[in-house]
């Protein structure tokens, strides 16, 4: 199993090369594949399931019950993905470049990317707590909100930056009202 999810009361997995939607009867349906053998994160926002595979990515509109990978001209990969504001937000892969999508929505306009440059090292993933972006390198922490901009809506929370970096992308976790990684 390389993810799990939950939300509306079904379960959602991806396993192998597949991303099933479990049933409350622990039935399972297979909605298609997901390319990589690597583990992936998950996230949704009411009605999209955003999945981050690397250099792949999926959306499931649960609404529709429709699973299509994003083929979007804009979209380079992600590896960490969260949910902010009616905005999915996701890193690209071997980059400094966090992205969001538009407003309650999977399409990727190619000027809505910022990077993470108060040290020169890489992204490694990312997670959404208490509403703040954290923005995992391989030497550093970054911490971003949402400012209401008119452009690109978030910004860097001045003073909230780690000299310390992240060894894992999946290590990142949220547990009682805090987060704990893999250093580096």
């Amino acid at each position: 199993v390389r993810g799990l999810w939950t939300f509306g009361g079904y379960g959602y997995a991806v396993a192998g090369t597949r991303f099933y939607k479990i049933l409350p009867d622990w039935t399972f349906v297979d909605r298609g594949e997901v390319l990589g053998s690597d583990p992936v994160n998950m996230v949704d926002n009411g009605t999209q399931l955003f999945i981050a595979a690397n250099a792949n990515g999926y959306i499931y509109n649960a609404s529709t019950d429709v699973f299509a990978k994003i083929t979007d001209p804009d979209f380079y990969g992600a590896v960490g993905v969260g949910f902010i504001d009616g905005y999915f937000v996701y890193n690209q892969p071997n980059s400094q470049k966090f992205w969001v999508t538009s407003l309650y929505g999977s399409s990727v306009d190619p000027l809505d990317f910022a990077s993470a440059e108060g040290s020169p090292d890489n992204l490694v993933t990312l997670i959404v707590d208490h509403r703040e972006v954290w923005l995992f390198g391989t030497n550093s922490i970054e911490v971003w909100y949402n400012a209401g901009l008119p452009d690109f809506p978030l910004a860097r929370i001045q003073g909230a930056f780690n000299e310390i970096g992240c060894q894992a992308a999946y290590s990142v976790a949220k547990l009682d009202n805090a987060l704990f990684w893999l250093g580096k």
